[in-house]
């Protein structure tokens, strides 16, 4: 239960989509390469962090798939 809280709120420990390393909380961007940890729906343009892996936008449900992070 705790770890499903900790993804919800962005606050725990997650790996970066390019390089693997551990990174965590409310950084915008990798420690270790520079990724950006960020996603930005090509429609709306509305942003969330990568770990939440949606399919569809939560700002106005267009389907996204996986899109690469935001740079």
């Amino acid at each position: 239960m705790e770890e499903q809280i900790a993804s919800v709120e962005g606050t725990g420990a997650f790996r970066c989509p390019r390089c693997g390393v551990t990174t965590w909380g409310d950084l915008k961007n990798c420690p270790d390469c520079g990724e950006s940890l960020t996603i930005e729906c090509p429609e709306c343009k509305g942003t969330w962090r990568f770990i939440y892996n949606y399919r569809y936008c939560p700002s106005c449900g267009t389907k996204v798939g996986k899109l690469k992070s935001k740079v």
